[in-house]
């Protein structure tokens, strides 16, 4: 039962405090902003119902593989802990939170910098290769086993206490690539592609668009993927890397200077450690001087570097500055819309009432009145003791079910029309086909025929009897979930069980009821007791078959010779012998079947007119005495 708590209420008091810490922000100074900004992604975190509810602002790194977007957050940061590699080695999101601390407070403390994981909440990582590894495990854990390559939209959450980083929240996200390599995915494109637009649409990001200075700035991934989201440039800032790199004889002074492709927040230049340096093993704080070096020698960037627009240090503090007015410009709103969401919350915590006790016993208790409560308001819809919201204009619960049961299955039943799927002509060629060769007498029907025909119509009842039965299962489900105690509502976890175990024991009772249904017909078909009372007037249901449809064509007469008369030699004229006469017509049957005058011991039927130019054969008359002698 303890499990069973909602989740988004109980993030309700954290929602409060962030609300209020946003208020005071508002009041005073924005120095602890950011720290509130990011409490309140780690609440929106851990309600993922919720967590596009506030969109809030944050720096997005994007760029193509090896444009150096790892070294310029770790030259951000000042330590080495993301992983590296050939190929695709940022598989998730990294949601890095950097959180500034005092001297003081570091002191106090004992330690200068570390690091913590939301996954991981106790756990702080002094040792920063640990938090590498850490950043790989659970890369590996949200991406799946086997799946090297594979890209996940699940983000990994570190935040960074240090003495040495300012406070800013950055978004690191796979490189964009354009073709597949090894085992990557064939649409590895745009699965990445479909990734990073999910964080820079939202408006309250600030894109940070990371490009080589030594590659065409006009072709860059980065810059056109943010101009697709942000045409005016307004919240795209431009990292230039590998400014070392270029050709002699030219520079990026006027890639720098937004001449190329202009951007309202402009560019920023940083020379990042070559990849010898990072095989050397050099620390961050030594690259950092001699990218100042660089920039302080070189005649191109020198005046930049006298003003202090160029290299990480500027980055990260014009990173500061902007994220800060960024969320100030977007404090209203935010205020608004969090506020908006406490007091629906509020409304929502209220209404869950108070939570239980802790003791197993009461636990039992509750939930065992949660069932009984449950299986009284299902008996009580069932006989007709509940009341709907709908039930002046509608049948509902037992009372749907029997009109289902005992007014519409049997209007469905007699609506069969036996005559729509058997024809006069069917009946007809089926007596013929089981006669075969052989003859009969009037008034006789095969039972082999009598039977192929009852059994087609038997096979009507499925459609209607399949019909009544989902008919009813489904009121049973409506009925399920109308049914349901007001203190399961509490529960989110415990009433998503209910409806699994209900909706499994009524789709076990489904299955049962339609093998039921197959089984009787099944038992109809398998055997035809045709001396069934139901059975006493099958002659007037086959006279009322053939006058409702028109009888077929008769067959073509059968000729044989005449036989000659007593002195007369063979070869006189041919005679007709037509179907009517054998007793394989329609009209033969039908007038047996035509009333009681046709059956055995009533009167015989007309013979049939002979048709012109034929005879119709005279069956012989017994000699007298009983003597077989005339046949």
């Amino acid at each position: 039962m303890a499990r069973t708590q909602r989740r988004g209420p109980r993030a309700l008091p954290f929602v409060v405090v962030v609300f209020l810490a946003l208020a005071a922000s508002a009041r005073g100074s924005l120095d602890h902003l950011l720290p509130v900004i990011n409490k309140l992604q780690d609440v929106m975190s851990v309600m993922p119902e919720r967590s596009t509810a506030i969109e809030l602002p944050q720096i997005v790194v994007v760029g193509s593989q090896s444009s150096g977007k790892s070294s310029v957050l770790e030259s951000v940061v000042g330590r080495d802990f993301l992983p590296r590699g050939s190929g695709i080695v940022t598989r998730a999101p990294l949601i890095l939170q950097l959180q500034h601390m005092t001297e003081a407070t570091a002191k106090a403390a004992k330690c200068t910098e570390y690091g913590e994981f939301l996954h991981c909440p106790q756990k702080r990582f002094t040792d920063f290769s640990k938090i590498r590894n850490e950043i790989e495990e659970e890369t590996q854990r949200i991406v799946g086993v086997g799946k090297k390559q594979a890209i996940s939209h699940t983000p990994i959450r570190l935040r960074i206490t240090s003495t040495k980083v300012p406070n800013l929240t950055l978004v690191d996200l796979p490189g964009m690539t354009k073709v597949p390599v090894g085992d990557q995915p064939k649409n590895i494109e745009v699965q990445i592609r479909d990734l990073v637009l999910q964080y820079v649409a939202n408006p309250s990001s600030i894109i940070l668009a990371v490009t080589p200075a030594n590659s065409d700035l006009a072709t860059s991934e980065s810059l056109q993927l943010a101009k697709a989201v942000d045409p005016k440039g307004d919240r795209t800032v431009g990292v230039l890397t590998k400014i070392d790199l270029m050709d002699k004889g030219t520079n990026a002074k006027e890639m720098l200077a937004g001449k190329v492709v202009p951007l309202k927040l402009g560019y920023i230049g940083v020379v990042n450690r070559s990849q010898k340096d990072i095989v050397d093993l050099k620390n961050i704080e030594s690259a950092r001087e001699a990218e100042d070096a660089f920039f302080s020698g070189h005649h191109s960037y020198s005046n930049l570097a006298a003003k202090g627009l160029v290299g990480t240090r500027y980055l990260a503090n014009r990173l500061n500055a902007i994220l800060v007015h960024h969320i100030k410009s977007r404090l209203p709103a935010l205020k608004a819309r969090v506020s908006s969401m406490a007091e629906k919350s509020g409304k929502e915590l209220a209404s869950l009432g108070e939570a239980p006790s802790e003791d197993q016993d009461d636990k039992r208790k509750l939930l065992i009145s949660i069932i009984t409560q449950y299986v009284d308001n299902f008996c009580t819809t069932i006989d007709g003791g509940r009341h709907f919201t709908s039930s002046f204009s509608e049948l509902r619960g037992g009372a749907k079910i029997s009109h289902t049961f005992n007014q519409l299955y049997p209007q469905h039943l007699a609506s069969i029309d036996p005559y729509s799927n058997i024809k006069a002509l069917e009946i007809y060629t089926t007596i013929r086909n089981t006669k075969g060769a052989r003859s009969s007498l009037y008034g006789s029907i095969p039972q082999d025929a009598f039977e192929m025909l009852v059994k087609k119509l038997i096979k009507q009842l499925r459609e209607p009897s399949s019909w009544c039965v989902d008919q009813i299962s489904e009121e049973l489900r409506i009925i399920s979930e109308q049914c349901e105690p007001v203190d399961l509502g509490r529960f989110d976890s415990l009433r998503s069980r209910f409806r699994t175990v209900v909706a499994e024991l009524l789709q076990r009772c489904y299955k049962d009821a339609k093998r039921m249904m197959e089984s009787l017909i099944a038992h109809e078909l398998a055997y035809i007791n045709t001396a069934h009372p139901d059975f006493a007037d099958v002659g007037e249901v086959m006279a009322a078959s053939f006058s409702k449809n028109d009888p077929p064509a008769p067959a073509a007469p059968i000729t044989r010779p005449r036989p000659p008369p007593p002195g007369q030699e063979a070869g006189g004229e041919a005679v007709g012998v037509t179907a009517d006469a054998l007793n394989l017509n329609i009209g033969g049957v039908g007038g047996w079947f035509g009333g009681k005058e046709g059956k055995a011991g009533g009167k015989a039927p007309p013979t049939a007119a002979p048709r012109p130019g034929t005879q119709p054969v005279q069956m012989a008359q017994p000699a007298p005495g009983g003597s077989d002698s005339g046949r």
